[in-house]
């Protein structure tokens, strides 16, 4: 049996986008997390993984406000230093944004965003190249 969402298609792919000024969430993705009011971000160096959940206690550390940064649709978080980081990790250079299509680990309730360059989404234009 299908369970079929026909907002999906109209609302467009989930994205996050990473920049050198941070994280960028879209709607849809502000969706598969269940619009939380506060989040929690980890990364797995091993796997160059970020991983983002609702803010759960046992994480540790201090969450981020969500919902209430959400402006046009998407939620933005600044962290330079991460992403300065996460750049020399990766070889990416993320002076210009770039999008990445996460995948959402239903039984763990997290969203994943792999960061290499296969998982990068690309445009018709970069493709050509």
């Amino acid at each position: 049996m299908y369970n079929f969402d026909f907002s999906f298609v109209r609302s467009g792919a989930p994205i996050v986008t990473l920049s050198s000024t941070g994280l960028a969430f879209n709607a849809v993705v502000r969706s598969m997390l269940n619009h939380p009011e506060k989040i929690d971000i980890g990364y797995d160096e091993s796997a160059n993984a970020i991983g983002v959940c609702e803010h759960r206690d046992e994480n540790g550390g201090k969450p981020y406000v969500f919902e209430g940064r959400e402006k046009d649709g998407w939620v933005r978080l600044s962290c330079r230093d991460f992403m300065r980081y996460l750049s020399a990790r990766t070889g990416i250079d993320f002076s210009k944004a770039k999008q990445f299509i996460p995948e959402y680990i239903e039984e763990e309730k997290m969203l994943v965003v792999i960061v290499d360059s296969q998982h990068m989404k690309t445009t018709k234009s970069e493709d050509l190249e």
